[in-house]
């Protein structure tokens, strides 16, 4: 083996070693809430600490569905994020082609009121929303924060379908239009599927922002029964302690459909994530 190649080996080695080392504190808070959603209350604060429960108990996800009824919250979230998903995306497939492909008077304007809501937060916001849902008496309703959400979206994701458009070059829409096709023949069937990993991206992006909203839910649902996800975990914080074990078992099952989704459209959220970036 000569100096070049163990030089190499040498690389490769420290490169691996440092991935093995941010992979190891990036799951770490995942294995421990997993590992406390596992354990009793007491165990959670005894001394020593315990790395892997003592006495394996699945009692705190047995709380979670029979006793509090998780299962209804879960279904108030995914309602909420799908609704909004679908919303957002077909919202921003047409915006953004047309800020992209179209030139018309006051584009530049839009462009700047788009970034420009993009700078308030969303305690800003709660207060003059709070009222608007109050007059449509939309209070303690799912439509409430799913219009919150879809309205809160979509600038962004807006910015996102233009940057996917303007990376596509309109050579391939005129090349179907000389063919036969017309403006939405050529956009439905040469685009979009181009643009499958945009869209996916997009959409994950929605979906990630509307299943975890908490503020505009906090100021919009009071009923129980309208709770979602994000609420329903604030449940096990109480005015003097907090049931951790309890609450880590709703962290595990809050996280099931976002490790699903990213599972299963790893590879177009990659390359959706980065389409935007090249102009064609």
């Amino acid at each position: 083996m000569n100096v070049r190649q163990k030089r190499r080996i040498g690389r490769i080695f420290w490169l691996y070693l440092l991935l093995a080392v941010f992979i190891a504190i990036t799951l770490a808070p995942f294995y421990w809430i997993l590992v406390t959603s596992l354990k009793t209350s007491t165990e959670v604060f005894a001394r020593p600490i315990t790395y892997w429960p003592r006495e394996l108990t699945f009692d705190n996800y047995r709380y979670l569905f029979v006793d509090l009824g998780f299962d209804g919250y879960f279904m108030n979230s995914l309602i909420v994020s799908i609704s909004t998903t679908c919303i957002v995306s077909i919202l921003a497939l047409i915006g953004g082609y047309a800020m992209s492909r179209y030139r018309f008077k006051g584009k530049g304007m839009v462009y700047v009121l788009l970034l420009f809501t993009q700078m308030f937060p969303a305690v800003v916001l709660m207060i003059p929303l709070f009222e608007t849902m109050n007059k449509l008496r939309l209070i303690n309703t799912l439509l409430s924060l799913i219009i919150t959400c879809s309205v809160t979206n979509l600038p962004f994701c807006l910015f996102m379908m233009m940057g996917y458009y303007n990376s596509i070059p309109r050579s391939l829409e005129e090349a179907a239009q000389v063919d036969g096709c017309s403006l939405l023949g050529a956009v439905f069937r040469v685009l979009l599927p181009t643009m499958r990993p945009s869209i996916v991206a997009t959409g994950a992006y929605a979906f990630i922002n509307s299943w975890n909203v908490f503020i505009y839910a906090t100021a919009f649902i009071t009923k129980k029964t309208k709770y979602t996800i994000p609420l329903a975990l604030n449940i096990f914080q109480g005015e003097f302690n907090t049931n951790y074990s309890g609450l880590a078992a709703g962290c595990v099952v809050a996280l099931i459909p976002v490790l699903v989704i990213f599972a299963f459209i790893q590879k177009n959220l990659a390359g959706g994530a980065t389409s935007g970036a090249v102009k064609g």
